[in-house]
């Protein structure tokens, strides 16, 4: 059975020291000046600013980057479009973002990962998110393996329909590069 190719960006699944994800997550903002629309499981960078309440301010990261901060896990709701899913570009909305520092993610692979690849690192892709869904359409990077660094390979989403090494399997990360481990925090 081949896998579905849909990525859905990052989804908590755990935390490193095994106890389950609690639903814990910063409240943020991303700003006007911001031109990048931003989906649900999308990896997030601090920005270097906050909102006038105070939120921090956060962008969509890039395999360029080296300090993700964390995960966006959902938006506070639009009044203006209650049908919004997604941020779009240049628009202010505040988001609730799952810290990079002690989680373990899911992710679609962009290849056939294999366990041969498990605790080697890779860099994220990004792609257009789905306007519709809401979803992010970041994955692995399964071309770079072993060679970007901005995710640490854990193992693979223990499902019935997730097929180890073939196309698009769901993988466990750890996010490698992230603000609280030494990373450059700025833009």
């Amino acid at each position: 059975m081949a896998n579905a190719d849909a990525p859905r960006g990052f989804r908590p699944a755990k935390n490193l020291d095994g106890t389950p994800f609690n639903g814990g997550t910063v409240k943020c903002s991303l700003v006007t000046g911001d031109s990048t629309a931003t989906f649900v499981g999308d990896l997030v960078k601090l920005s270097g600013t906050a909102s006038a309440e105070g939120y921090p301010s956060v962008a969509q990261g890039a395999a360029s980057d080296t300090a993700f901060f964390g995960v966006i896990s959902s938006f506070d709701v639009d009044r203006d479009d209650l049908t919004s899913m997604y941020r779009p570009a240049s628009t202010a909305r505040l988001c609730n973002v799952v810290p990079a520092g002690n989680a373990l993610f899911v992710v679609q692979s962009s290849g056939a990962t294999a366990i041969t690849d498990v605790g080697e690192t890779a860099d994220v892709t990004v792609g257009s998110g789905d306007t519709s869904t809401g979803y992010s359409a970041m994955e692995l990077n399964h071309a770079n393996i072993g060679t970007g660094l901005n995710l640490l390979i854990l193992g693979f989403d223990e499902r019935p329909d997730n097929e180890i090494a073939s196309a698009n399997v769901d993988v466990i990360v750890k996010i490698n590069e992230t603000a609280f481990h030494g990373g450059d925090i700025g833009v």
